[in-house]
């Protein structure tokens, strides 16, 4: 059957005609909420970064703390773990955003900056500490417009380019929205530090107040509208994981059906409607039913209340086990 193509701007709320979008961006947001070494590792750095930069009131110093900043990972698992309504990714997500900012941002710049006050002294508020520990209304307003926009640039890149999620290169586009996003979190919180290192309470209260408005601005104001109104919901997930485990309930029952390799594409073009890409690898000989994909069509209509065409692709294989798998070791 001929495919028909859909505009990822149709009126219609949703992204239509790409394939796995609503799995490919849930997984990135499941990856997201884990703390891993190198997240902790990036922070580190980004922090002495940053506590340099802000002690020498060096705007190149703390740009480059932003580019190492590792926050745009856990706002995506905020984010997008809200709107599928995945509250285990939601409070992780937001374990690693703000116990990363407080915990290790915040932390490194007070021991940083007690450390050069102790052996060296003489440091004292810039102007870029001041910035962001004695904001004015009118800083505030700002801050909450860049963060809203940072967090509205993360969203668009993956709803109004919807393909960049089935491309590697998409990578970069993330490191630069990256970039963006550590604007609003990581130099107020290595303020925090900064002023609990001078003793002075109300600069590490007021910068605190910032980087948690700037969360919210950046998480729910920016981010969470944009996927909110572009269409992403959890039903259309559900969607795309019921065709799947269908056609894969199905397929299992193929002669020398191999689980290894064999994958299944969905691609939605709307609620109702699908297109449906298997490979199925099984072992050399026996015959699979010429209904095949008729089959398929027949359960997932069934199950799912989804219209679909199918591609089915049949790859014999020859196989021979020379590994004991409990061990990992040859027989």
């Amino acid at each position: 059957m001929a495919h028909r193509s859909y505009n990822a701007w149709d009126l219609r709320p949703g992204i239509w005609g790409i394939r796995n979008y609503y799995t490919t961006l849930e997984e990135p947001a499941i990856v997201g909420a884990v703390i891993s070494p190198g997240y902790i590792a990036m922070t580190i750095a980004a922090a002495g970064l940053a506590t340099a930069g802000l002690l020498l009131n060096s705007p190149a110093a703390i740009i480059g703390s932003m580019c190492v900043a590792p926050f745009m990972a856990p706002s995506r698992a905020v984010c997008i773990g809200t709107i599928y309504r995945e509250p285990g990714v939601v409070f992780r997500g937001l374990i690693k955003q703000i116990g990363g900012l407080l915990l290790i941002g915040s932390v490194i710049a007070y021991l940083l900056t007690t450390a050069l006050q102790h052996f060296l002294g003489r440091y004292t508020i810039t102007a870029e500490i001041a910035l962001r520990a004695i904001p004015t209304s009118q800083d505030f307003a700002l801050n909450l417009i860049i963060a809203i926009s940072a967090g509205a640039a993360a969203a668009l890149a993956i709803t109004t380019e919807p393909h960049r999620a089935e491309q590697p290169w998409g990578q970069v586009l993330d490191a630069v929205i990256g970039v963006e996003i550590a604007v609003s979190l990581l130099p107020p919180a290595a303020v925090v530090g900064i002023g609990l290192a001078f003793g002075d309470t109300e600069i590490a209260t007021r910068a605190l107040l910032l980087m948690l408005l700037n969360v919210v601005g950046l998480n729910i104001l920016g981010s969470g509208l944009i996927l909110f109104i572009r269409g992403i919901r959890r039903n259309i997930l559900d969607q795309e994981k019921a065709i799947r485990s269908t056609t894969a309930a199905t397929i299992e029952r193929v002669p020398g059906f191999i689980d290894e390799g064999s994958t299944i594409d969905v691609t939605l073009l709307s609620k109702n409607e699908a297109l449906i890409n298997v490979i199925v690898r099984r072992h050399f000989g026996g015959e699979v039913p010429n209904t095949l994909a008729q089959t398929i069509a027949e359960d997932v209509e069934a199950s799912t209340n989804c219209k679909s065409d199918i591609t089915v692709d049949v790859i014999p294989l020859l196989t021979y086990a020379g590994l004991d798998r409990s061990t990992g070791r040859s027989l």
